[in-house]
């Protein structure tokens, strides 16, 4: 009796403490295969870090007054925004030496723990966080913004990677804005 109660104060428990993140990559895709799929790729470092909270739209238009509910965890969502400088271009458009790479912070929301000061090889896509393009969150968008995740094989610079990306996509010299 015991037993079945502490599973079913469990299983309550989990079903209303809200979103629970876990992240799953199913199967890695090979360099020739993330190029092609990638919006960008790009090689820098990490200069800045920012921790951004978002809010459930849905929640928002539903109960705009309602400070109490909105501000449970259930209805936000926080991921990272990192200023990256661009060394190397592998794949992509860009005016400027510097992007914005937004992700999650890690652990079970397949996001990517960047250090500041160190160099990353990045895959980029314009998508919003997760593949999700029909969410209740308002992900930020703008040009040269771009999401990435551990699925995406964003990584540490190694030679190695860079050996593979050049034999699927020529290094582009930084087109710059001369005034």
């Amino acid at each position: 009796m015991r037993t079945t109660v502490t599973i079913l104060t469990l299983l309550l428990l989990t079903s209303i403490s809200g979103r629970l993140l876990a992240c799953s990559c199913i199967g890695q895709r090979t360099v020739k295969e993330e190029v092609k799929h990638s919006n960008a790729v790009v090689v820098g470092t990490i200069l800045s870090k920012q921790i951004i909270v978002l809010t459930d739209s849905t929640m928002l238009k539903m109960l705009p007054n309602d400070t109490l509910n909105r501000n449970l965890p259930i209805y936000k969502m926080t991921i990272a925004r990192y200023d990256i400088l661009v060394h190397d271009i592998y794949k992509g458009k860009f005016t400027t030496d510097t992007l914005t790479i937004y992700t999650g912070l890690g652990g079970g929301d397949c996001g990517v723990e960047f250090e500041i000061g160190k160099k990353y090889i990045v895959y980029g896509e314009n998508e919003t966080y997760f593949g999700q393009e029909n969410n209740d969150f308002k992900f930020p968008k703008a040009k040269k913004t771009f999401w990435t995740n551990i699925c995406l094989r964003t990584t540490l610079y190694n030679q190695g990677e860079i050996t593979e990306i050049e034999k699927f996509a020529k290094k582009k010299k930084r087109k710059t804005n001369n005034k």
